[in-house]
């Protein structure tokens, strides 16, 4: 989006916000009754005195309701004029000019020419007599006459006075955690793409800064709704959804970056952040050009979307530079490099030692090849404490000599009754000494630990005040682990009691099987799914589903996982009760236009009537019917054919409810439509969901 898209836009805006009205003010019809030789009349109810001039209506020659207007004019909501020197009477409603002259039965409506019944005439005390049904000449009016009660009834049309429009102003406070600077920030009203033609802020607003300005909302605006548009050394980014309705002095914005930029928001609050930077990752160039860029995600299809970590630095050939990044509770990252030809190297997924992890190297190889050093061991262990002290250090060692020089594995306290887990490498030995310091009372001193397995996937090591045992090891799979992270849906009215992903169902062993469960001892319920981070390669597997608690209560399918990068989805269709097989289909990352879409409906009530639509041409893609509460509904969708789409339903009091859904050709191969309590929606990709 160019700067010249914003010219103007604030003008825009501002029309939009102060001319859109709600259908409250919607014309109102109203009734006047009047009586002949009556000097009152019958006002929407209230009976009132016509005029001080004690004014009655009267039948003139003909039959004609004759009487001064003035009152009745007034009482409509319009004006009246007399022109003594042309003998004219000029009456004004609702944008509506009628003029009519004393002698004549020509009248003006705008200036168009219409003719009288009766022409106006003066009676013998000086008044002006006009014929009633001269009043349905204003649009939305008409006379009754009742012949029996000698009565006329005048029914017209006004609008009802409009409130006056105020305006209150909102102050943003935005803190940048986007990892680069912010140089331009533009608002609008969302859904409308149209921003404000002044850059809110006065000054760049850095990275881990913040900065505040004012949005100026009227009483009438339709919406409270608005979008940013930012523009710095990362580009271009839009953040939809900051959201005023519940606000009463200012709003705390916390901007993120990512695959779709995004921000946490607080109401009349601020928001607590957590230090940036807290890692150390230092950058070894061993190739034979200069490093200009670097990115990192939590996935590789989110290095697209992140911002330069070296903004304008470079790392020359040969040369090493340090950076602070912020691990933000993930310890696996994917890097990207550019360098100065423009070549780009990802490192897949890496590791660091923990979430916590102080510090890493990044090495970009003379061959070209990027990997982190300093990064994850092979067992993740968890620790714990089952005592009723906090646990100050813990240190773990091969032999009894080593532990006294071991490093402390916590980063923080570990409190009574909590655990902590950590990765390291244990070396293939199933042998270790762990020595664990109490904040108070005596310490646990070169304890002695037997593992099961060399090298397991993951360990539980409860620590109580006297003894430390291992309570719970898994074994490393031998074919059911690598880089793809699988989401199986069981879209079927069956049960999955195991699953296992082998190289060839003929080496399977159901009595002992070597392989991982993939729901790790859980079952698979009916309409729900798991997800299974980090347990394939890209390859071709056996699919092995248990139907059973037997040890043969099972069938298999072969899928082929060779084309996906990072991720793939298991999408079980169907179960056969008769041949006892389940039917499934694989879509991976590289299946750019198949989603399978899990709506969850968790708004405490039944979603009814539910529909999905195509934004572009509003039509219907599925009609659903109801997803009850707390359910899951699963659609294949063609992201090709529909990139944005509406999802409507009906509410417990039957009223209509609708969402838009938009980008999902952005989505790789599952997601999950969270239909909240208050109507909104949340999308979650895979990557969101582990």
């Amino acid at each position: 989006m160019k700067h010249m898209k914003r010219l103007g836009a604030l003008l825009i805006v501002a029309c939009l916000l102060l001319t859109m009205l709600p259908a409250a003010f919607a014309a109102s019809t109203g009734t006047i009754v009047l009586t002949i030789n009556s000097a009152t009349m019958t006002v929407n109810g209230t009976s009132k005195q016509i005029d001080e001039n004690g004014t009655t209506a009267v039948l003139d020659k003909g039959g004609y309701t004759m009487l001064p207007l003035r009152a009745i004019v007034e009482s409509m909501g319009g004006k009246l004029e007399w022109d003594a020197t042309t003998r004219s009477i000029t009456m004004v409603k609702d944008g509506q000019t009628v003029k009519v002259t004393v002698g004549s039965k020509s009248a003006y409506v705008n200036g168009a020419s219409r003719t009288l019944a009766y022409a106006p005439r003066i009676n013998d005390k000086g008044r002006t007599l006009v014929h009633i049904r001269a009043l349905e000449m204003f649009t939305g009016t008409s006379c009754v006459w009742d012949q029996t009660n000698k009565k006329v009834t005048v029914t017209y049309t006004y609008e009802p006075p409009k409130p006056p429009v105020t305006t209150k102003n909102y102050r943003i406070d935005v803190i940048n955690q986007t990892g680069s600077d912010i140089t331009s920030l533009y608002y609008g009203v969302s859904g409308t793409w149209q921003y404000t033609s002044s850059n809110a802020l006065t000054t760049t607003l850095k990275k881990g800064a913040t900065a505040s300005f004012y949005i100026a909302v009227p009483s009438d605006a339709t919406t409270k709704m608005y979008d940013f548009y930012t523009e710095g050394a990362a580009g271009t980014k839009v953040y939809s959804g900051l959201n005023l309705y519940n606000v009463n002095t200012y709003a705390t914005v916390l901007l993120k970056s990512g695959t779709r930029p995004t921000f946490q928001q607080a109401n009349d609050a601020g928001i607590t952040v957590t230090s940036t930077g807290d890692t150390s990752l230092k950058i070894v160039n061993k190739y034979k050009y200069d490093i200009e860029e670097l990115y990192m995600a939590t996935s590789s299809s989110g290095l697209k979307n992140a911002d330069n970590l070296l903004a304008t630095d470079t790392v020359a050939s040969g040369k090493n530079t340090t950076i602070k990044i912020d691990l933000d509770g993930t310890k696996d990252w994917y890097f990207k490099t550019v360098d100065e030809k423009g070549k780009e190297v990802t490192s897949g997924k890496v590791s660091f030692a923990s979430k916590t992890a102080k510090s890493g190297t990044l090495i970009l190889s003379s061959s070209g090849k990027l990997s982190l050093d300093g990064g994850a061991g092979e067992t993740e262990l968890t620790f714990k404490n089952t005592s009723s002290k906090t646990i100050e250090a813990i240190y773990m060692a091969g032999t009894k000599s080593d532990v006294a020089d071991a490093d402390n594995l916590l980063d923080d306290d570990l409190k009574a009754d909590k655990s902590v887990t950590v990765d390291m490498d244990l070396e293939k030995d199933t042998s270790w000494y762990i020595t664990v310091e109490f904040s108070s009372g005596s310490d646990l001193t070169e304890k002695s630990l037997s593992f099961e397995y060399e090298n397991p996937a993951s360990a539980t090591i409860e620590i109580s005040s006297s003894s430390v045992k291992i309570s719970k090891e898994k074994k490393s799979s031998s074919s059911g682990s690598g880089d793809i992270t699988l989401a199986i849906v069981n879209d079927t009215t069956q049960r999955i009691y195991a699953a296992y992903l082998v190289e060839d169902e003929r080496d399977f062993d159901e009595d002992d099987p070597d392989e991982d469960d993939l729901l790790d001892g859980d079952k698979l319920s009916k309409g729900n799914y798991v997800i299974v981070e980090d347990m394939a390669d890209a390859d071709k597997y056996d699919l092995i589903l248990y139907y059973g608690s037997g040890d043969n209560d099972y069938s298999y399918k072969a899928i082929d996982l060779s084309d996906a990068d990072a991720y793939a989805v298991i999408y079980v269709s169907s179960f056969s009760s008769s041949s006892n097989k389940f039917s499934l289909t694989e879509y991976t990352d590289d299946d750019d236009d198949k989603l399978v879409l899990a709506i969850y409906n968790k708004t405490g009530a039944d979603m009814k009537s539910t529909k999905l639509y195509d934004q572009d041409d509003d039509s219907m893609i599925e009609s659903i019917g109801t997803i009850e509460n707390k359910d899951y509904y699963f659609y294949l969708l063609d992201t090709d054919d529909y990139p944005d789409i509406e999802i409507e339903w009906k509410d417990k009091d039957d009223n209509t409810c609708d969402d838009d859904i938009d980008d999902l050709d952005n989505e790789v191969c599952f997601a999950v439509l969270t239909v909240e309590d208050d109507n909104d929606t949340t999308l979650e990709n895979i990557d969101d969901l582990i």
